[in-house]
């Protein structure tokens, strides 16, 4: 069991207020603090985020790191900012490290899909899966529940909770994944993935494992 305050980092679109649910189920599952680290995700530029929540960590560190969605983009780039051991374990949900096909049909969509994505459009649509932190225990949350603006789009394919492809969650060399039946917006509302966070926080490991096609997790 560990005592490192949580830091969740919302996602596009969010300014941390739907995180609220989500933030007290795990101050109560774990009885550690946990806050939202709020920053403009539309028009803020994504390396003024990474290094706000960068020089948070520094204050508070040591401290576990959540990223949901485009937040945890913010989170894997704030890390990587990060001295050695001021983050112990960084879980990211629903996060598209692999880039977002959903993000690129809306660029192919002038001028209205730019706005909608704002500053960080070619980020979303590039990933950075190629850019992870060294030496912080990594864990991955995906879903597929399937409904969501992606679908409506037309830019899903495959497992996918909606907006964001099972597939582009992988991080190479990284086993600890977990797959659920749930939406991208549902992931900050389900009790499952409060339960699979809570889990990995505190011991490294998901609940519940058994391999997925993919070589990673699915719950049981």
């Amino acid at each position: 069991m560990s005592d490192r305050p949580v830091i969740i980092v919302h996602g596009l679109w969010n300014q941390g207020p739907e995180a609220w649910l989500l933030k007290r189920r795990l101050r109560r599952r774990l009885r550690r603090d946990v806050s939202v680290f709020r920053y403009p995700s539309v028009k803020g530029h994504f390396e003024d985020s990474a290094r706000r929540l960068a020089d948070r960590i520094q204050n508070e560190g040591p401290v576990d790191v959540i990223g949901y969605s485009f937040g945890g983009l913010v989170t894997l780039e704030a890390v990587r900012r990060s001295a050695p051991g001021q983050v112990g374990r960084v879980v990211l949900i629903s996060a598209p490290v692999r880039g977002s096909a959903t993000a690129r049909n809306l660029l192919g969509r002038p001028p209205a899909g730019r706005w909608i994505i704002g500053r960080s459009a070619e980020l979303l649509v590039r990933g950075m899966a190629d850019q992870l932190p060294e030496g912080v225990d990594i864990g991955v949350i995906a879903g597929t529940g399937g409904v969501g603006m992606g679908r409506v789009l037309g830019a899903m394919s495959g497992d996918h909770d909606g907006t964001v492809a099972v597939r582009e969650t992988l991080l190479h060399g990284h086993e600890d994944r977990l797959v659920l039946p749930v939406t991208h917006t549902g992931m900050l509302f389900s009790r499952d993935v409060v339960k699979a966070l809570a889990a990995y926080l505190d011991s490294g490991r998901f609940p519940n494992k058994c391999r997925d096609d993919a070589g990673g997790v699915r719950s049981t």
